[in-house]
């Protein structure tokens, strides 16, 4: 930003000492008397920029503005102002630069100026931060409140809205009439949206009866004084939660259900429909989650599965998939309105596949026929040696609630199998000697819930 007034400046200079240049500029149509008094200070606030003391910088040229509007005199002010980290204020100048239309006749300067103003105001938006401020009472109260930023009033209606802030260290207090105030201290960075919950009444502080205190915000009534700031972390400060998450997905399978030609998973199932996850656990200094899961999903069987006996009349199928185990989750912008995590997880698989015959056909298994009605059922289990887990979640209700999408990569192993028919009646179950490696790509959408603590 330096170099930018370094360069401009000059030609700036020369547009502010030219005769009459500025009092186009002006909607209020200045006097020349204004026009005089504004030059000297244009011009020692534009040398004061162009050396880099912007800080005296900023005081000139702001009486220059007071008397005379110019694009050669605002865009440095701005451009000053936001070196500074007045990034709101100078970015408004900006604005107010690139609105407003240049008259006819004005001085190439200020055409070049308002071209400065787009670039400074692009480099300059990302910078601009945000606060979102909530304020929670007691319930049946009626509000009241007082809210403040650095001591300037923030309009009500900013409430849990994303109020744009100059980066850097800002004091919050909210107060309600009668009751007490809270207060937080926050630092935000270049670009950063940053929420502040502030609690008032119980929880908080108590308000006390201090007898003599005149109350400033009743007539007549008993006096009460303002609560003692309530115990509220600063936004943005570590927190703990039990958090709850659902989530509906697709699931993909590959590799084999055992080793050997023929036996891969797809063989068996094609695909896994709306397998319904559930989440329950704890947040940990507020990027962790550590937890368990399960999930049971509807698989479809392959055209494969039975030499496509699935589609006979006659005959019914069914297909399922449990997985249970604990995981770990991190979240990288906990306190962000959007917020990617990353996870991985461990534990055991259940898959299980039925076929049922009705009483006018045949179920044949292992080299035995039996008349309908007739059921036979197949289940391989094993351990699901990692999970690996990634999303995105759009943060809701000052934060507590979030949705998104998600990804999982399974990698499992299935160990033991299982038989349950009509044949012999019983189940049978047995280790699966030749085993392989199959994996579950699941693509979905999640939901989660913070309770904070």
């Amino acid at each position: 930003m330096k170099a930018i007034l370094r360069t401009s400046l000059p030609m700036f200079l020369l547009a502010a000492v030219a005769t009459g240049g500025v009092a186009q500029a002006d909607p209020n149509n200045p006097s020349d008397s204004d026009k005089a008094a504004a030059r000297p200070f244009a011009i020692e606030g534009l040398r004061l920029a162009q050396a880099g003391n912007c800080r005296e910088a900023v005081e000139q040229l702001e009486r220059c503005e007071a008397l005379v509007h110019a694009p050669t005199t605002e865009v440095p002010l701005a451009q000053c102002d936001i070196q500074l980290g007045k990034v709101i204020a100078g970015t408004e100048i900006l604005n107010r630069v690139l609105n407003t239309p240049l008259p006819p006749n004005v001085p190439s300067s200020w055409g070049d100026a308002k071209r400065q103003a787009r670039a400074a105001l692009d480099a300059a938006q990302p910078r601009v931060a945000k606060l979102r401020i909530h304020v929670d009472l007691p319930p049946g109260v009626q509000p009241n409140l007082e809210v403040t930023v650095d001591g300037q009033p923030v309009p009500l209606v900013l409430l849990d809205n994303e109020r744009p802030t100059d980066p850097g260290p800002h004091h919050i207090v909210a107060l309600q009439a009668g009751m007490g105030s809270a207060e937080a201290d926050v630092t935000l960075a270049d670009g950063q949206i940053r929420p502040v919950d502030l609690r008032i009444g119980p929880g908080g502080a108590a308000a006390v009866a201090a007898p003599g205190v005149p109350d400033p915000y009743s007539q007549g009534a008993t006096a009460v004084a303002p609560a003692p700031p309530t115990s509220v972390p600063e936004a943005g400060a570590p927190w703990m939660a039990f958090e709850f998450g659902a989530r509906l997905a697709f699931g993909l399978p590959f590799g084999g259900l055992s080793g050997g030609n023929g036996n891969d998973l797809n063989h068996t199932v094609s695909n896994m429909f709306l397998p319904l996850w559930l989440d329950a656990g704890f947040r940990l200094a507020s990027h962790w989650y550590v937890g368990s899961y399960f999930s049971y999903g509807l698989t479809s069987l392959s055209n494969q599965f039975g030499s496509g006996i699935c589609n006979q009349q006659g005959y019914g199928c069914s297909s399922s998939d449990i997985r249970l185990g604990i995981d770990a989750i991190y979240h990288v912008l906990p306190d962000g309105r959007f917020d990617p995590w990353f996870g991985l997880g461990f534990g055991y698989e259940w898959l299980s596949d039925g076929v049922s015959a009705d009483s006018s056909h045949l179920l044949t298994f292992g080299g035995e026929t039996a008349q309908g009605p007739a059921n036979l059922s197949f289940g391989v289990s094993g351990w699901e040696f990692v999970n690996l887990q990634a999303g995105l979640d759009f943060r809701l209700l000052q934060n507590a609630l979030g949705v998104g999408p998600f990804l999982s990569f399974a990698i499992s192993q299935y160990t033991s199998q299982s038989i349950a028919s009509d044949f012999h009646g019983g189940t049978t179950g047995s280790s699966i000697t030749n085993q392989a490696l199959h994996e579950w790509f699941m693509f979905g959408a999640r939901g989660d819930y913070d309770l904070k603590f």
